[in-house]
């Protein structure tokens, strides 16, 4: 199983909904989100995977961002209660939990008594102690850990291994350096690593950020697998990076790189490399959310078709 971890920005959000509505979420694909926002977007996406009876999962006392404030300011208002209707009805959501040492079951927004529908997070050795306190000894749906040897020991059930790939750089322009990296083999290895799944947080990386500046060099990061089935990922980086400037100008010269990168038979097609396709044809510019939408959308669709060619792997 692969349980893709965002967080809930608008374009992490559409990039779901648009895999969904295209049906490019294989059975094996579970994703997380960790809301930031209480907003339509995140609502209407979860109403989404409802309608679609599609697995997906939503973090119960989420660590970033603005949700929990905005929930409780908000608490008679529509999109709560649709929220709260969503979390009560569906059948197909998981309910996950980030430990912490001082965790308490009442840490989350909205009591869940199905145990059997819960995800814990334990990334730390002091993470144990909220897990102990509150969930050890119960079937949990699946306990996700970080690679480290206590976690592994102590951590009870299902485990999957959660992971950050991304190598995240201060500067786009710092990626033209090693613009060409190893990314991933946990697709490869998780059941003989003894994890039910694995999960990382795509191409955006684990780091939470609310703040944006115009960068002064657009890239483009794409995941591929090489001759062995590994993901790699490849940052395409634009050329005239000596100021903030002309954005559509920088885009159009990464998308160049990856489009010949993908008439190369190096990148595998996807729903998001046809729409980069499309945007290369017709010249135009979505905006560097949409950049980021597509790339996410991408990584994902990938290890989906892998996990679904594999299919008695991601069981």
């Amino acid at each position: 199983m692969y349980f893709p971890y965002l967080r809930g920005r608008q374009y992490e959000l559409i990039a779901l909904r648009e895999l969904l509505e295209n049906n490019k979420l294989g059975s094996a694909v579970i994703p997380i989100i960790e809301p930031v926002r209480l907003s339509p977007t995140l609502v209407s996406t979860l109403e989404g995977f409802k309608d679609k009876r599609q697995k997906c999962s939503i973090v119960m006392n989420p660590g970033v961002g603005s949700f929990l404030e905005e929930y409780s300011d908000f608490s008679k208002s529509n999109l709560a209660t649709r929220l709260d209707s969503l979390i009560d009805e569906s059948e197909n959501f998981y309910y996950v939990s980030l430990m912490s040492k001082d965790y308490s079951l009442e840490e989350n927004f909205k009591s869940i008594a199905d145990i059997g529908k819960q995800i814990t997070v334990c990334k730390k050795p002091d993470d144990l102690q909220g897990y102990n306190k509150n969930y050890r000894d119960q079937k949990t749906a699946y306990n996700f850990i970080s690679e480290m040897g206590r976690l592994k020991r102590e951590v009870q059930g299902n485990k999957v291994k959660i992971s950050d790939n991304f190598v995240k750089l201060a500067r786009n322009t710092d990626y033209s350096d090693k613009d060409d990296e190893f990314f991933s083999d946990d697709h490869k290895y998780f059941i003989e690593d003894k994890y039910k799944g694995f999960s990382d947080y795509s191409i955006v990386g684990e780091e939470y950020s609310e703040s944006g500046f115009a960068p002064y060099a657009v890239a483009i990061h794409i995941v591929y697998f090489d001759s062995d089935e590994n993901l790699r990922i490849h940052h395409f980086v634009s050329e005239t990076n000596q100021d903030p400037t002309n954005p559509a100008g920088k885009f159009k010269e990464a998308l160049e790189k990856l489009i010949t990168f993908v008439n190369e038979g190096r990148v595998e097609r996807t729903l998001a490399i046809y729409e980069f396709e499309k945007l290369y044809n017709t010249g135009s510019y979505p905006g560097l959310g949409t950049v980021k939408k597509l790339s996410i959308m991408h990584h994902i669709e990938l290890v989906s078709k892998y996990l679904d060619r594999n299919s008695g792997d991601s069981e």
